[in-house]
């Protein structure tokens, strides 16, 4: 546009200056080559002259090879693209847009005139006007570099455009501020170039490649989370890198390759156990450099496994002393400790530590702990707390109970906790001030006993870890006559005939087994004499006399029952039994023994009863074998009861005392 208005200018002032000539034709075109982009404007500088008699009666612009005086423009193709900015006085100046590749060509300007007399004339340019198309071209050099490398932006076209325009760069878009600059990561990608302010006037992109060593390698884990013993986990390395990587090698944080993972990048490790446990890392290497990832930790996780309990100190434990249970476990995440004792619903304790500052005999028993987390539970095995301790709680019984009488025969039993178990028993016997051993064992058999027997007994019970004493415990010997009056109170308590029956069956069945006669008279055999009805029951004592006894006599069993005078009828109070065993066919040694029951002395009754003149409260007991050439077998007892006292009864009673009771038992031979 410029160049139009200064040549129009130009033509103006020459056309006005003295000794123009205005018979001259000419047509001024201010570039014959423009240059223009496809897709731009163009505009044709033009100016023309003519003489000044001639008259403007039409302008055209033509191709080179267009014949008719026509307007090309006036082509449906050219579509209104076409602008003619000249008049029909000196300006032919032609604007063509939006340029395509048929719009070069080569131009020329007619026009045609008529003068003052009427008569036409025409003409045209004696050169042309030849447009060029031409479009950008983005030239990136070099066009791969590695990265910190120096790049240079051109924007080239075939010609040099004609028009001032200015030239802006792209790259995926972006707008690239510089057409010089050091290549880094993000400076790859497409460039292009354009005209500023038309977008439609933009090259044909071109790559600018910037090559570079493996960045950002990594190292993951799938599936994310917490890895528990059992699952598979897949490894897999990544990174960026230009050019692309050429193998990716697999590390334990040991330093040992596990494996190449190209081209797949990634490794499955299938059932993973804790030994998997740890660092890994992956190297990433491609023409430029070899670059190691960052370190990953495989953390498998996995229940309570291998539980024990350890007690200290190991094996027995005294009482008192100090007692620490430990439990330990496998386990990922760390496991949480309770501990139980066995028939326990509720946890003794928690932690790892079960401890007991001063053990005692209460806490023996059985005790397990239970680990546990997040995955699982585990219970350990049952341990024995066995805690020692020296006897206690010592006691003595004695068997059989109650009073304790000459030459029988008492056990004396020990007992006591411990733990271990007692080892041995010592016996002692306190005499006033005197201590003295008296046996061993647990138990102690007295037999035979004698009055000098009678003390305070007392027993020790002693393991390895100390002793303990019983209390003592006093033992008394009664004497006979003690069981005399004993004997004799349960007669008269009781009545006379259960009574008599109990001691008849007693004396019998003792006789019955002893091998032994009653072979000596006592002085209540004389007075029995005296009794006529007895008296010819009984069979005298003297040897002579057994020897003229009949076989029957020797066979017999007697027994005389008389009750006590309080009987009605004191002639029938007497009852008799005769038994006749079986003959024997060897009949053993015969043996005698006697017994005199005498009153008895009770404190309570002693008003009421009274002694006999010249009677003793004793028992008479003898055995004697048999002579060789005696057969008897006869047993007897003589059983007495105490008769009322003097005043109770009248004076002629006194003298036949039938209130004693006869039994005469005759063995039958085994």
């Amino acid at each position: 546009m410029w160049l139009f208005e200064t040549t129009s200018v130009i033509m103006a002032i020459t056309l006005t200056l003295p000794g123009f000539c205005e018979c001259n034709w000419e047509v001024t075109f201010n570039n014959t080559t423009p240059c223009a982009l496809r897709g731009s404007s163009v505009v044709f500088g033009c100016s023309y002259v003519y003489p000044s008699d001639q008259t403007i009666t039409n302008t055209f612009w033509k191709f080179k090879s267009q014949n008719e005086d026509k307007n090309f423009f006036e082509a449906q193709q050219y579509g209104g693209r076409v602008e003619y900015l000249g008049n029909r006085e000196h300006n032919c100046t032609l604007r063509i847009n939006n340029l395509i590749s048929s719009d070069a060509n080569s131009y020329l300007f007619r026009f045609k005139t008529v003068n003052n007399g009427g008569k036409p004339d025409a003409w045209n340019s004696k050169t042309w006007v030849t447009l060029t198309l031409t479009g950008l071209t983005a030239v990136v050099k070099p066009a791969t570099v590695r990265e910190g490398e120096k790049v240079t932006l051109m924007c080239a076209t075939t010609c040099t455009l004609s028009d001032h325009t200015t030239i802006v760069w792209f790259r995926d878009g972006h707008s690239v501020p510089n057409t010089e600059f050091l290549a880094s990561i993000e400076d790859s990608g497409r460039y292009q170039c354009t005209v500023q302010g038309q977008d439609n006037l933009t090259s044909t992109p071109v790559s600018l490649d910037v090559q570079y060593a493996p960045k950002n390698v990594t190292l993951s884990v799938s599936p994310s989370g917490d890895v528990v013993k059992g699952i598979s986990v897949t490894l897999t390395c990544s990174c960026s890198a230009n050019p692309t990587v050429l193998s990716y090698i697999l590390y334990k944080e040991s330093g040992q390759p596990l494996t190449t993972l190209t081209p797949a990048q990634s490794h499955t490790i299938h059932n993973i156990h804790p030994g998997d446990s740890g660092g890994y890392y992956c190297d990433a290497r491609n023409s430029i450099n070899t670059v190691r990832s960052n370190v990953t930790t495989l953390n498998v996780q996995y229940p309570p496994e291998d539980i024990s309990v350890t007690v200290s100190p190991s094996g027995p434990v005294v009482e008192g002393s100090f007692v620490n249970l430990t439990c330990s476990s496998h386990a990922n995440p760390a496991v949480s400790y309770s501990w139980y004792r066995v028939n326990g619903s509720t946890p003794v304790q928690s932690g790892t530590q079960l401890l007991f500052e001063a053990v005692s005999p209460a806490n023996s028993g059985r005790y397990y702990c239970e680990a546990w987390n997040k995955h699982g539970v585990l219970n350990s095995s049952l341990l024995f707390l066995d805690v020692l301790y020296a006897p206690r709680n010592t006691l003595v019984s004695v068997s059989p109970s109650g009073p304790v009488l000459e030459r029988s025969s008492v056990n004396l039993t020990c007992s006591s906790h411990a733990n271990p178990a007692v080892e041995n028993y010592t016996w002692f016997k306190k005499d006033g001030a005197d201590t003295s051993q008296t046996g061993s064992g647990e138990i102690l058999r007295l037999t035979s006993l004698i009055s000098s027997d009678s003390g305070q007994y007392f027993c020790e019970a002693r393991n390895r870890e100390g002793a303990h004493n019983s209390t003592v415990v006093p033992l008394t010997i009664q004497g006979a006559n003690h069981a005399t009056n004993t004997v004799q109170m349960l007669v008269y308590i009781g009545s006379a005939p259960t009574a008599f029956m109990v001691i008849i069956t007693l004396v019998f069945l003792w006789m019955w087994k002893s091998p032994f006669k009653l072979c000596q008279k006592t002085a209540v055999d004389k007075k029995d004499d005296q009794n006529p009805v007895l008296s010819s029951r009984r069979t005298s004592n003297d040897p002579a006399t057994q020897e003229t006894r009949t076989e029957e006599q020797e066979h017999a069993l007697y027994a005389n029952v008389q009750l006590p005078p309080s009987h009605t009828h004191h002639q029938d109070s007497s009852m008799y039994s005769v038994v006749q065993p079986p003959p024997p066919q060897n009949p053993p040694d015969p043996h005698y023994a006697t017994f005199d029951f005498q009153q008895f002395h009770s404190s309570i009754d002693r008003a009421q009863f009274s002694r006999p003149h010249g009677e003793d409260d004793v028992i008479y007991s003898m055995v004697k074998a048999r002579q060789a050439n005696v057969a008897d077998n006869l047993q007897y007892a003589s059983i007495q009861f105490p008769l009322p006292s003097p005043t109770a009864r009248p004076e002629e009673s006194l003298e036949a005392d039938h209130s004693v009771i006869y039994s005469t038992v005759a063995k039958p031979e085994a």
